[in-house]
């Protein structure tokens, strides 16, 4: 899908060093200072993306990063460190960075998404300061942005889209998230200054920028995603804003009633939904990325279903299309999230992450729009409810009422003979 205080993302790295109290002052000959971090990812000459991390020692005197974006977690490990050089990896996503130590309180470098041929270079720096510079000048009249608005991305082109901004401002600081019909953009932090609105996020595997004026009541600015997307967006407020129902955009052809599909695991076994482990189950199928952030939201979620209701009768099955057509690739990629979650249900190796392909694979669907998209199968086979895209954590209350409603609609379907 297109994919926004601090959207929270933790990720843990790990260093090698001496113990000292958050209350102490850093001592001069530590190889990196404790405290407050600030990086900017630099996506062209002219544009960088913000975001913040806290520097500090863990019980074992190992060095923590937390990257902060609201209330996330995003762990990274292992970390290499070479006399001044310093390399580390995200345990889920294929996102890396290399980079140098130029001194206790500055590293340059270099973050990669999956391979190195799109780079973007970052500076990090160890400083207090808010995530978006505070202008000289600002004014005690400038809006409060706090509610629901109506979003339109790329407005009068065919790549034209709508969403939902979902937004909570305290004095200067913004929090909040876009959702579409495909899914959400996560936790989006940043500052609101006068009459202009700042908000990033870097999740372990996307690095987002938005930018609005706020003038006669429309927030009008542009997205910015990694090194290579950048849109229009324009918002107006409104509270009774709804999208499509993403339980009618995928649906089964006329003259199915259920799905069929034979693929490997992990271990190289083909999997089937006539296998006797399926037989009489209700079994939510999901079609998934391991290079997808809301996929991984879904996949929190679902592990939590999967150990809730397996011993009454839910299995779950995650289809993984990856970036690669590279068997092992793609098995080392998706132990990465079954490892990360403990998830104990099958993941199979679905193919490469194309929406074309997917939809081959799966031809009685009409479509596959978005990763994730997730199928819900009664006891006797039928395809009972279809789920395009997934709204996590970062949408706050639309989320626990989904995952409220979908835990009633298990038990339902777990009910019945």
């Amino acid at each position: 899908m297109k994919y926004i205080k601090n959207m929270a993302v933790l990720c843990t790295i790990i260093f090698f060093g001496c113990n000292t109290s958050d209350n102490q002052t850093p001592k001069t000959n530590e190889l990196l200072v404790e405290g407050d971090w600030h990086l900017e990812f630099h996506i062209s000459p002219t544009i960088s993306v913000p975001v913040d991390f806290i520097l500090k020692k863990n019980e074992s005197n190992a060095y923590i990063i937390q990257f902060t974006n609201a209330d996330e977690v995003v762990v990274m490990n292992p970390i290499e460190i070479t006399e001044n050089n310093i390399q580390f990896r995200d345990k889920i996503f294929n996102t890396w960075f290399d980079g140098q130590i130029l001194s206790p309180t500055e590293i340059k470098g270099k973050c990669f998404r999956e391979d190195k041929e799109n780079a973007i270079p970052f500076t990090a720096t160890q400083e207090v300061r808010p995530r978006f510079p505070e202008p000289k000048k600002t004014s005690k009249a400038q809006p409060n942005i706090s509610g629901t608005w109506e979003v339109d991305f790329s407005k009068g082109t065919p790549e034209h889209y709508k969403a939902i901004g979902q937004f909570h401002q305290v004095d200067n600081y913004v929090s909040g998230t876009f959702m579409t019909e495909t899914g959400d953009y996560r936790f989006l932090e940043g500052n609101m200054y006068n009459n202009n609105l700042f908000l990033s996020c870097f999740d372990g595997s996307h690095i987002f920028l938005f930018k609005a004026s706020f003038i006669n009541d429309v927030l009008q600015g542009n997205f910015w995603s990694g090194l290579r997307w950048e849109e229009p967006w324009t918002a107006i407020k409104n509270e009774k804003f709804k999208l499509s129902n993403p339980d009618s955009l995928t649906y089964l052809k006329e003259g199915f009633s259920s799905i069929e599909f034979r693929l490997p695991n992990t271990n190289g076994d083909t999997i089937s939904l006539t296998d006797k482990k399926y037989n009489g189950k209700v079994v939510i199928v999901n079609i998934m990325g391991p290079w997808c952030p809301n996929c991984k939201d879904e996949t929190a979620h679902l592990t939590e279903l999967y150990n809730q209701f397996n011993a009454k009768g839910l299995e779950v099955i995650a289809l993984s299309f990856d970036k690669t057509d590279d068997f092992e690739q793609s098995k080392e990629s998706i132990q990465k999230i079954q490892q990360y979650f403990h998830s104990k249900y099958d993941f199979l190796i679905a193919g490469k992450a194309n929406k074309i392909e997917a939809s081959k694979a799966l031809p009685m669907l009409n479509q596959i729009s978005a990763y994730p998209t997730t199928l819900f199968i009664d006891r006797k086979g039928n395809v009972r409810k279809i789920r395009t895209g997934f709204n996590g954590p970062g949408t706050g209350d639309q989320y626990k009422k989904y995952k409220a409603d979908i835990e009633i609609f298990i038990q339902n379907l777990l009910s019945e003979k």
